[in-house]
Parts: C-alpha cells; structure tokens; sequence
C-alpha cells in the first residue's frame, strides 16, 4: 500500500494529522502490520509502534520487525480482546488489513475503540477508502465498495468518531472527547450500543470481545489526547489514571525516583533497557505505562509470550519468581524466557536472595553465563542476577526433560 515507499505514505499522512509532527501523538498500533514498515518509519520520527500480525501465510513478519528493533507481537483480532486496556493507544492504523470492520457485529471496530484514546486517531487505507480509483482492482463493484465506505462511516459516526481529514488512499477519524455524544449511546435504537457497567473497560487478558462500545470514564478529564502532556514531559508527569494502582502523585515521583536509581545502576552493568510486560494478575499499572508515553502489554508468565523465539536481546525480570512461583513452575518461566532470548542475549533478574540461587542453579543447566550483583542500596534481602544466554545447546533440553 505504499507505492511511493513508506516515507512518503507517512509524510502524506503528517499532512493530514498535524498533530503527529509535535508530540502530541506518542504511542500507536498497527494491525495487520505486514513487516512493520510503517512502526519502523515512526520510530524515526518518535512515535512508537506495537505491530501486530498473525502466523499466517505470511510467515514470520512479526519475527521480522522485531530483527529490525520494532517492537511487535503476534496477535489477531478474532475471538478475544487485544492484551492491551482502554484508552492506550493516541493512534491506531490499517493499511490493507483485510479485517472486515462493518460485520460480525463490529465487534473488531469496537475492539479499535476501546483501546483508543479520547481524541485519538484512527487511520485505514485500502478497501473502502478511495473505492472511485480502485474499486476494479478490488475484484469487487463500485456500488458494493460505497456501500461498505457509507456503511464504515455510518458505524462510526454512531461510536462518537468524526471524519477528521481525507486525502487519496488515506482516510482519518477522530474518536470525540465529547460526553454529550456518549450520552447518546443509552438510547434504545443506538447501534452498537453502549457496554453495561459490568464489563471492565481494562481487561484485556482472554476477555471475549463483545459488541458495544465502552465508553471513557467521565471521572478522567485529563487522560484525553488534548489534554495529555506532550512527549518527552509527558513521560514525566504524573498521570491521572495513577490514583487506581496507586494513592497518590507523590507515590508515582517516589517510584519514578527508585527506577532512575536502579536503571543508573545497570547501566554500569548493561547498556540498555527495554519493554514493559504487566501480569495479567497482578495490580493493572498497564495504563499508567500508556500514559506516560509508553508501551507495553499483559502476559500471564504460566503461558508462553507471543513472540517467535530468539527476538529479545534483552529481558528485565522484577519480583517474577517471589509473585508467581505459587502459580508457575520456576523452570518453565525460565525457559521461555530462554526462548525468546537472542544468543548472547542478557537478562536482569532482581529477586529476593531466597529465589536467587534456585535461579542460578536452573540457569546454569540452560548454559547461561550468570554472576550475581548487590542491589543499588546493599540491601541484603535483594540481589540482582545478570545473565547472558551463550550459543543454543542441546544439553538445554536434556536438563529440562531430566525434571530438575
């Protein structure tokens, strides 16, 4: 869908929507991302992308993109809810995506809705946008390409999005920051109507996606894109969706605060950090990471992360083991991290002392090169393991089946 290449598909798409050129748009996601073309040009201009792709026919383009430093994961909008919470994302786009938005009770645009911000922007090019040109190439009928166009923007038009700018192939909506048009939403004859109070807007971990729109909290006025801080301060201001994982601002600066302690801290360790995973069971501080201007996603570490393996060259482990080893077999969560490590990859585990030298023990037998260093503040309750994964082995699986 880019026939002049990605740069210009993005500069045109700038054109559109000013507000990516000044920090306002932060965070996106990209569905159907073929290779990530579009996360990658992003990332250049400070917008940070999740892609995400199925295993299809494609193959491996998730694994792609994350060889290239884009992050993405493997997912489909099918069954269940994307691993995200509401209000997430300040963009979200679909170039060609072939998803059929309009039908099995729209529950796939629902779906966009939800995890998109209240002054977000949904971008779609490719069927039905600009049906007049290219309906013939669609192997389909102009009178069934503007039937589907007017129907995608009667649906819309009806979940409080308006039709924010127009050009060629590209078309932009805007969600509303208005509460007079979710108010609207009660009536009877709506369609899709409003979610009832009992479906949590923020789960986002095997929830099935159910037709109605959920509808912002009225309790958060600043979390709109007009009113959130622009990148880089936003990264650094309190949100106010905070107070639901924690009491107040002043605990979010005191956290802030311990991080930058201990990522100066590894840096004298490691060059880099990067990702943020929230368990599925634990506190919900996923929106809280979105808005602050990053990204990230829910995962139960009982399970297997969506990812191809060998795609991280880096994992930062927190208190996993103290919090889930009731749950999870320690040995499992630790091979699948070693799955999705590169070769030569590292991984900083800071746990309690009890759980370090059981860790120690399993990670030598998967052949990881690890030596244990004192926490920032010496506390002798809190070690903090580094590991570097060497080359793949096959005494790894044969440590794994003996049962140790």
């Amino acid at each position: 869908m880019f026939p002049d290449g990605v740069g210009a598909y993005v500069d045109l798409m700038q054109n559109l929507i000013p507000e990516m050129k000044d920090g306002i748009v932060r965070t996106a996601i990209d569905t159907g991302c073929g290779v990530a073309s579009w996360g990658g040009d992003l990332l250049d201009r400070g917008i940070i992308t999740v892609s995400l792709a199925p295993r299809d026919n494609h193959e491996a383009q998730v694994q792609f993109a994350l060889e290239h430093g884009i992050p993405a994961i493997l997912g489909i909008l099918s069954t269940h809810r994307l691993p995200f919470p509401s209000n997430s994302f300040d963009m979200a786009h679909c170039s060609r995506c072939l998803i059929p938005w309009p039908k099995f009770g729209v529950i796939y645009l629902v779906e966009i809705q939800r995890i998109l911000r209240p002054g977000g922007f949904w971008v779609i090019s490719g069927p039905p946008i600009n049906y007049e040109t290219h309906w013939k190439g669609w192997n389909t009928t102009i009178e069934e390409q503007k039937s589907n166009y007017e129907k995608l923007q009667e649906l819309l038009t009806s979940m409080c999005f308006k039709l924010y700018n127009i050009k060629d192939d590209i078309a932009v909506w805007q969600k509303s920051t208005d509460k007079s048009c979710y108010k609207q939403l009660n009536t009877l004859d709506n369609y899709p109507p409003k979610c009832d109070d009992a479906i949590e807007p923020d789960s986002g971990w095997y929830t099935p996606l159910r037709p109605c729109v959920v509808v912002p909290n009225p309790k958060y006025k600043k979390s709109s894109l007009e009113s959130i801080a622009k990148w880089p301060k936003r990264l650094h201001v309190a949100p106010e969706r905070v107070v639901d994982v924690c009491a107040s601002g002043g605990a979010f600066k005191k956290d802030n605060h311990k991080w930058k302690s201990r990522v100066k801290h590894y840096k004298k360790l490691l060059p880099a950090l990067v990702m943020n995973v929230v368990s599925s069971y634990a506190p919900n501080t996923l929106p809280v990471v979105f808005d602050r201007g990053l990204i990230g996603t829910f995962h139960d570490w009982c399970e297997a992360f969506s990812t191809y393996p060998r795609t991280y060259d880096l994992l930062h482990v927190d208190g996993l083991f103290t919090t889930e080893s009731h749950r999870c077999d320690m040995k499992y969560m630790l091979l699948e991290m070693d799955r999705i490590l590169r070769p030569k990859g590292y991984t900083i585990i800071r746990e309690s002392s009890y759980y370090i030298d059981a860790i120690t023990t399993i990670a030598k037998g998967m052949k990881w090169d690890c030596f244990k260093e004192a926490a920032e503040y010496n506390i002798e309750t809190e070690k903090v393991l580094i590991c570097r994964k060497e080359l793949e082995s096959t005494c790894m699986v044969t440590y794994f089946r003996s049962g140790i």
